[in-house]
């Protein structure tokens, strides 16, 4: 049985990676695991993101629980409050038969005693899926496992792609002028403008300049020397790191 806290993973991947989920790849991999018997999206689809959303999701699943409450003043609480109810429920309709293993796609902490629940009483795998940086440590650990969205080469490809947009925008928007772009005023600007991690941006900048997309030039700019950034756009664009 799956449970996604599909709040969490919107939300948190939209926030702090400006992705949307990869809704198929994550059931794709669920199934090279296991016999799925259901997947359950819990989330306020109230909210017109999450609800753009419901297509993809019934691509892979029918099972949506709309935990909008509009008479009380109670939103994510409300949305884990329900989440939790069903966890409980599967256990207690099924005696726990039939269901060998929980998958919970979530990051929030309220969830860490169920998952011991499962683990400890039941003798059930649980494994927790959740948003990198954006998950409660005592949670994971609480798993049999753990597995952070998104994975590592998707971090980078994202934080890239947030670099080449921000220097094809400042190209755009000064056609007439000549435009230096130099290493560290683009990290500034990236991670100002997209509220990112410097590290990771710089990080990823210099992965795309020793991939060649990338490279850097001296010019003079009136009493000083300057390393400015040239970019590579036929290769950027053969290559699909952006859309042209």
């Amino acid at each position: 049985m799956v449970f996604v806290d599909f709040e969490h993973w919107y939300i948190a991947l939209d926030n702090l990676y400006h992705r949307k989920p990869d809704i198929k790849a994550f059931r794709d991999e669920l199934s090279d695991r296991y016999d799925i018997i259901d997947i359950a999206f819990f989330g306020d689809f109230s909210n017109p993101s999450l609800r753009s959303e419901i297509t993809n999701i019934r691509q892979i699943s029918n099972n949506i629980i709309e935990t909008q409450n509009a008479s009380v003043n109670i939103e994510k609480d409300f949305t884990d409050f329900i989440m939790l109810d069903h966890i409980y429920q599967s256990t207690i309709m099924s005696g726990g038969r039939n269901i060998e293993a929980y998958v919970l796609l979530t990051g929030d902490g309220h969830f860490s005693s169920v998952v011991s629940f499962l683990v400890t009483k039941c003798r059930k795998e649980v494994g927790v899926y959740a948003v990198k940086d954006s998950a409660s440590a005592q949670l994971l650990g609480s798993a049999t496992y753990s597995r952070l969205l998104p994975d590592n080469t998707k971090v980078e490809q994202t934080y890239a792609e947030m670099i080449l947009l921000n220097l094809k925008n400042l190209f755009d928007k000064n056609p007439r002028k000549k435009v230096r772009p130099t290493f560290w005023a683009t990290v500034e600007a990236v991670s100002k403008y997209f509220n990112a991690d410097k590290e990771e941006v710089a990080s990823a900048l210099r992965a795309l300049i020793q991939q060649g997309y990338i490279y850097q030039v001296k010019e003079q700019v009136k009493d000083d020397t300057v390393k400015v950034m040239k970019i590579n756009w036929s290769a950027v664009y053969r290559d699909k790191l952006i859309k042209s």
